[in-house]
């Protein structure tokens, strides 16, 4: 709490405040400096805009239009993340089925979406993270084909693993009984 205290009362000497307003904790909250308690505590009050802000706020903070590669891309992301979340539910139920009654079907299964679910995530973090406007054009499209790659080698993996050894499920049973 002191340390926020500190950096509020360092942006008010550097300029800062004016510009991005009071240091807030949680974006709702601000450190009062009137004591609202005894003296001995710190207060934490809600925090409201002042109406000169508000207005500032609102016509600043419409968005119109995605960025533009995102528009050039042409993704529905809505739908992607829909896909997302129902793959998410389908895992909540093929896993107990998987270990319930283990057979090649389910572990296939249970392979396929595991395989999807991790690509889904790491192909998150690769789009993320390598954007083309730090790494240029090149280098994104490599990372996210070395994604596609990884992920085809790892469903790959799996379904040799379950075919030729004791499967997903029975592996993990056996780590278990160590």
């Amino acid at each position: 709490m002191a340390a926020l205290v500190a950096l509020r009362g360092l942006s008010r000497n550097c300029g800062v405040a004016s510009r991005f307003g009071a240091l807030r904790v949680n974006g709702l909250y601000r450190v009062t400096s009137r004591p609202l308690l005894p003296a001995s505590s710190t207060a934490l009050v809600p925090y409201s805009f002042p109406p000169r802000q508000t207005q500032q706020l609102v016509a600043t903070s419409s968005v119109h239009r995605a960025a533009p590669e995102v528009e050039q891309a042409g993704h529905d992301h809505v739908l992607h993340w829909t896909a997302e979340k129902i793959l998410t539910v389908i895992l909540m139920g093929a896993i107990p089925t998987a270990f319930i009654m283990p057979n090649a079907a389910t572990e296939y299964f249970l392979a396929l979406c595991l395989s999807l679910h991790a690509h889904w995530g790491v192909e998150a973090i690769v789009v993320d993270y390598i954007r083309p406007s730090v790494f240029g054009k090149v280098i994104p499209k490599l990372a996210v084909g070395a994604v596609y790659a990884i992920s085809i080698a790892t469903l790959g993996g799996l379904c040799y693993f379950n075919y030729t050894d004791v499967g997903i499920v029975n592996a993990v049973k056996l780590l278990w009984k160590l």
